[in-house]
This record gives structure tokens, sequence and C-alpha cells, in this order.
């Protein structure tokens, strides 16, 4: 057993993989020992290999996520880093930390003062808090922004044309896709059952109109980049498309590859729903818009919204895949970066704050009760057993993706494939350094 001062869970690569090697490259330069696996295809084997002295979670909203793995690492440090925190009223019922757990054993790590706040009304202690902002959106910024590939590369590597204007398509028409037991889960949770159709007639409604308005785009010179959201599969997607659009057309590209960052930074205008994409775009200097062909229902609306502009119509939308805006509309920008980015480097601030976690110069919360960490275990098996018992379940319930949940296959990376990032970011960090 290989005893380590951390070990990060991610579960979306395109959402979480950068930054967490990132500050893994800087925390094994000071010394430390670190791994990194995929919550939650990863845990059965390295559950058997790693003895973590911390546990940086993806998110914490209940223990019941996580209960078999506090069962046997109820020992460490538990910190969220809560990759999710901006929600709109449709979901922050169930995205709200709850239970003896999260709410008292867990070190939390929040963007904003109003996230922060947030947590305090709902009996987190501020003690346990880390005020940081977003570390994703600290990649726009120099020096990190430059690890990226560029437009010229991503065009070579995905048949785009780089003198042709570049519209990306950021999606997150996440309830088109929920399951029906999804949507249970959210109702049980607290959410609306009136509000939950009325988000999913919405992104069902919205989606088929965008296609259309995209493919007639594509059809007009653009190269639209359509990027279906991580937890939807790419096959998904396809299908979703050939339902509405007869044919595909070679100018709009269905990519799911790369981080969202690469896409926004290469790309001219970035156009999305209620995603938060749209932000990381202000922030990288883009022109942003909110695509609305149908009105946004009260419980996807949130303020931030209200600071860029919104396209009603198809001709709204092809009049800005081809015009020069006068000038950029810089008010999502500002405010992101006075209540998002607020305390300099994130990324930084993060990778100093777990060491002095680690080192025992932070308020760390006690470990939770045999009770409170796997309530619905009444036997605990040997750790051997649990993990084989484990992998031989997933393997017979998805055999045709090798045991992985068909919605993680591009998230489960190997563990030479991550180290294989962390050793670009090490060299990346180390040549920027100098």
């Amino acid at each position: 057993m290989k005893k380590v001062d951390i070990i990060f869970l991610y579960e979306h690569v395109a959402r979480e993989i950068d930054v967490v090697c990132a500050i893994t490259a800087n925390l094994r330069r000071m010394g430390f020992s670190v791994e990194i696996i995929h919550w939650p295809t990863g845990f059965p084997k390295a559950l058997l290999q790693i003895e973590p002295e911390m546990v940086v979670l993806p998110f914490c909203y209940t223990e019941a996520s996580f209960e078999a793995m506090l069962a046997y690492w109820k020992p460490s440090v538990f910190f969220n880093l809560t990759w999710e925190q901006l929600f709109y009223p449709g979901n922050l019922k169930a995205k709200t930390p709850r239970g003896v757990f999260a709410t008292k054993h867990v070190l939390h790590h929040a963007w904003s003062k109003s996230y922060k706040d947030f947590l305090i009304q709902n009996d987190i202690s501020p003690e346990h808090i880390f005020l940081n902002g977003q570390p994703a959106y600290t990649l726009y910024d120099e020096p990190y922004r430059d690890f990226f590939l560029s437009r010229e590369e991503l065009a070579k590597q995905y048949g785009l044309n780089p003198s042709s204007r570049w519209v990306l398509f950021p999606e997150n028409y996440n309830w088109a896709f929920y399951s029906q037991a999804t949507l249970e889960q959210f109702i049980e949770s607290g959410q609306s059952p009136d509000d939950v159709k009325n988000m999913r007639e919405f992104c069902n409604l919205s989606l088929k109109a965008v296609l259309e308005w995209c493919a007639k785009a594509s059809h007009a010179g653009v190269e639209v980049i359509l990027r279906p959201r991580p937890s939807v599969t790419s096959e998904e997607f396809h299908t979703f498309t050939k339902q509405i659009l007869s044919e595909i057309p070679d100018r709009l590209h269905i990519i799911q590859e790369k981080s969202v960052r690469e896409w926004i930074l290469a790309s001219d205008m970035v156009v999305s729903s209620h995603s938060t994409s749209l932000i990381e775009a202000a922030i990288a200097g883009k022109q942003v818009y909110i695509l609305e062909p149908y009105a946004i229902p009260d419980a996807l609306h949130v303020g931030w919204h209200n600071l860029l502009p919104h396209l009603k119509t198809k001709q709204e939308f092809l009049e800005v895949c081809f015009a020069q805006p006068n000038k950029t509309d810089t008010r999502l920008l500002v405010w992101a970066r006075q209540s998002l980015m607020s305390q300099g480097d994130s990324i930084s601030n993060l990778t100093n704050h777990l060491i002095r976690i680690v080192g025992g110069g932070d308020i760390i919360p006690k470990s939770p009760s045999r009770a409170l960490t796997a309530p619905r275990m009444k036997f605990i098996p040997p750790a051997r057993v649990w993990s084989v018992y484990r992998r031989v379940k997933q393997w017979l319930r998805f055999r045709k993706t090798g045991g992985i949940e068909p919605e993680f296959v591009k998230d489960a990376l190997t563990i030479e494939v991550i180290e294989t990032k962390i050793t670009e970011w090490a060299t990346f960090i180390e040549k920027k350094m100098k």
C-alpha cells in the first residue's frame, strides 16, 4: 500500500483535468506525493494501492455519493473542489450541501463571496471554507493560456478552415438528455415537478431550433463547432442531431474532444444557452451571445444572463455570425473578474492552500464516525473483497465498455495518459518560470 499526501478525484476530463494536473505538477515540484484517479471508475482499484492523507473531491452534496470510499478512507481529510457553483433555480436544491458529512466533515472551495455566504447559510463553518476564485478561469490568463493548442493546430487536426469565421457552440441543453430516473432524482431532491417539465420542454424545443440555425450558418460558410456537454456521449448527441437535420453539413462540426478552453481561445464568437462557458468566453475576450429561440423559463434564468445580448431569431443569429461588432460588450467580463476571479492566481492559491492543509497549518474537521460514513453498509468487507466485487459487478453490467459506465468512457483516462498530461504541465510551468 502506497501512502500519498494527496489524491485528486476528478469526474469530467474537459472540466477538471488541466487544473488538477497543473496543481499536481506544482505540488510534486515541491516534494509532495500526489495521485489522480477518475471518480468513480478508478476508486475500486486505487483502494488496494493508495492510502491518502487528503482526498480532493470533485463535488460533495451528501455522503451518499462517496459511501464506499468513506468506509475505507475515513481517516483522510476531505477537501471539496466543488466544480459547480453557478446554479439556477432548477438545480439549486439538488446541488446544495446537506447532511452531517458534507456540512461538518469536509473543507469547501469557494469561487466567490456569494458562494461562501451560501455555504455558511447551509450550516458550513466559515473556518471550513477557502475563498479563492474559479481556477479553470485562471487558465485564460497568462501564462496558462499559452499551454493550449493554437487555432492553426486545431484546424489541422479537425479539418477546419483557419481563414473562415469560427462560431463555437458549447451546448448545454442538459435537460433534453436526462433520463427519466435522473429527472425523478431531481424531484426527490426537492425540485418542482412543473419546473422539471418546463426545463425539459424548453431544452428540447430550443436545441431543435438552434441546430437548424447552426446548419444554416455552416451552409453560408461559417465553421460552426458544436461541442456537446461532457456528460452527454457523442453518440447520443449525433443521434439527437440526425433526428432534426436531414444531413449534417460539412462545416457543422460536432466535436467533444479537447477542452472547451482550446475552442474558446481559438474561436471568433461563442454562443450557447444558459451555459457558464459564456462566462469563460467573455473572460477570453470573445463575442458572446445567449441563444434564446424560446423564452428562458424562470427555473433556468440567473442574473448574469442579463449581462450579455440574446439572439432570439435565426436572422439575428446569422447577422452576428458575419458582422464585426462596433464595440465589445464587457459587462459579463467585468462581473466575472470582480465576482469569480478577485483573489488573483487561483491555481497558485489552491496549490499553497492544499500544502497548508497537509502540513497541519489549517483548521481540519474531525474524521466522520463509522455510522455516518457508511450508514447503508451493515457490514464492511475487507477492502480486497469489496474491490473485486465492485469491479466484477461493473464489468458484468457494462461489458461493451469494459466495465465503465458509458457516460464516463471518455473521462476514465489511464494512468499513463494522466502522467503524460502532468509531465506536459510540469514542463510548461518550469519553462514559464525561467
